[in-house]
């Protein structure tokens, strides 16, 4: 018998394995975060127990190190909690937003500067995390600045730490945090973007996207977003 609300053709797109595998970014303290050993919280997480509970499912939370990495493992994931990116339309489709969060850079080494678009000038390294939706901005908007990739934000912010690079690129909750175990590291005034948050689902399910679309509309979420 299939789940509430679900069809038997949705939930063969959208729950292969019995339970809905649901990737998530780790490294973005807002939508999930170890706040004790063993236990994530979040906006994310906040969606999975709705889903769970909406449902009546189990929604297994598969962690990775980055939005990138996410995209990386498509096979590992029945549905993602990511930034919503144009370059990632080619293979995701995206619900619409149910949260929004902010990047920014922050430095060690250039106190005097403290707006982003300032550290775009020539000599200037600036460590970002390979396949952000931040990153994709940078390089359409940075002329001068040299962007360096990283597979992760922990060693995004250990090149800047190192010296290797002058600014490192993240979520601005994160750096807030990073800032505080590092007191000299200082965060720019300003936000590179801000940047929606969405459930996607790989295209090609089209069972599992009526599904879905019927259900956020119902719950109203998408208003936490505005």
């Amino acid at each position: 018998m299939s789940e509430p609300g679900l069809s038997e053709a949705a939930r063969r797109e959208l729950l292969p394995t019995g339970r809905l595998r649901l990737g998530v970014n780790v490294a973005n303290a807002e939508m999930a975060s170890e706040r004790s050993p063993g236990t994530l919280e979040g906006k994310a997480i906040d969606l999975a127990r709705r889903l769970e509970a909406d449902w009546r499912i189990a929604v297994e939370i598969v962690p990775f190190a980055s939005g990138g990495a996410i995209l990386d493992d498509m096979a590992a994931w029945d549905a993602a909690i990511l930034a919503v990116e144009p370059s990632r339309l080619d293979r995701l489709h995206f619900l619409p937003a149910f949260a929004t969060v902010d990047a920014t850079l922050a430095t060690l080494t250039h106190p005097s500067i403290a707006r982003c678009g300032d550290a775009d000038a020539d000599g200037v390294r600036i460590a970002v995390v390979r396949g952000a939706a931040y990153t994709a901005h940078l390089e359409h908007t940075f002329a001068h600045g040299e962007l360096v990739a990283f597979d992760s934000p922990k060693a995004a912010r250990a090149a800047m730490l190192s010296g290797d690079c002058q600014f490192v690129a993240g979520i601005r909750s994160t750096l807030k945090v990073f800032a505080r175990e590092h007191p000299d590291v200082r965060l720019m005034e300003d936000d590179i973007l801000r940047v929606p948050q969405a459930l996607a689902i790989p295209l090609g399910r089209p069972h599992a996207q009526a599904v879905l679309e019927a259900w956020f509309q119902g719950t109203g979420i998408e208003a936490a977003a505005s």
